[in-house]
């Protein structure tokens, strides 16, 4: 198999993403895309074509797909001709999608969906568009390299790592923000962001480290891990939290109330609806339910949750998971 993939060289989602599976699956060709907002580096990759406006062109698409087999990319290719090129030419297609960003249709569908949550899995195959059983549920793997298992005894420092914000405030960060000032105990805060809050929250309590934070820092410190998100499938965010060894006060909403323990788990005010690419279910987070989670959890012993994430996070881990995604590659054809 002579593999091609799509990747982003930037400090977002999308670029760890991209980043883990170029370190841990034997790719032949690189393509580099880029949203041309966050800085990208594409040197990270050897002998990468680069797109010279982000998007790939007809030119980059043909010296792209010339001697492969198969093309993976994670939420989209970028330029549907990528895919209807490839077909034309009998490579295989592969789509990781990203659930909030997958449309009701699409103008060409993929060989295989590989859905990294439940979620996914369950909207591609109730969307008769594509195809209903060219898909597989296979979960994202874990760098625990790169988020080491470090032991958390005690629910003193509470964290929360921003990253972009995500789109509609995905991450919750002005609920959160509402939650620290109802909290009365004696708790600190850590919170990472690569963006600026206009309106921070002026509390001693409350540490705010603004910029792109290296990788093996974001979750070194910090006793529990703050995740009150309103939307997604796949969570890096959780995985990598659970990876590191700590426990997460965050949404019951599926599918993560699917593997996390409920006791980690608040209630949503509501569930809506809300309209991305299509129309999905939204959770409205109340700041007071949030502000009760973490009171709850506030000086607890918590090496037994930690030890939880661990386990949780060892089923994971590209040791366990790498076999099975290059047994899906094969089975493509």
């Amino acid at each position: 198999m002579r593999i091609g993939l799509i990747a982003r060289a930037d400090m977002s989602g999308l670029g760890v993403l991209s980043q883990a599976f170029y370190k841990h699956l034997p790719f032949d060709k690189i393509m580099v895309v880029s949203n041309n907002v966050y800085p990208s580096r594409p040197e990270i990759y050897k002998d990468p074509i680069v797109c010279k406006i982000g998007t790939p062109d007809l030119e980059e698409i043909d010296e792209f797909l010339k001697d492969i087999d198969i093309v993976l990319t994670f939420e989209t290719p970028y330029n549907w001709n990528l895919f209807s090129e490839a077909k034309k030419r009998g490579i295989k297609t592969i789509l990781i999608p990203n659930y909030e960003w997958l449309p009701s249709t699409i103008p060409v569908v993929p060989d295989l969906f590989i859905c990294p949550s439940k979620l996914d899995y369950d909207e591609v195959i109730n969307n008769s568009m594509f195809g209903n059983k060219n898909a597989v549920y296979l979960p994202v793997p874990i760098d625990r390299e790169e988020t080491p298992f470090k032991l958390r005894s005690k629910a003193e420092i509470f964290l929360f790592n921003n990253g972009h914000g995500g789109y509609m405030d995905r991450n919750s960060s002005k609920e959160l923000f509402e939650a620290i000032s109802l909290i009365k105990k004696d708790v600190k805060f850590k919170i990472h962001s690569q963006v600026y809050f206009p309106d921070i929250i002026n509390d001693s309590r409350v540490e705010v480290i603004y910029g792109d934070i290296p990788y093996k820092e974001l979750y070194s410190e910090g006793d529990v891990f703050l995740f009150p998100h309103k939307f997604d499938g796949l969570s890096l965010p959780i995985q990598e939290a659970l990876s590191a060894g700590l426990p997460i006060i965050t949404t019951d909403i599926y599918p993560h109330n699917t593997y996390l323990p409920k006791e980690w788990l608040f209630k949503p005010e509501i569930m809506t609806k809300v309209f991305i690419k299509r129309e999905m279910d939204m959770a409205i987070i109340n700041p007071v339910k949030l502000a009760k989670k973490i009171e709850e959890w506030a000086g607890k012993d918590i090496e037994k949750e930690s030890k939880k994430a661990d386990k949780l996070a060892s089923k994971w881990d590209w040791k366990v998971l790498k076999s099975e995604y290059l047994e899906v590659f094969k089975n493509v054809f």
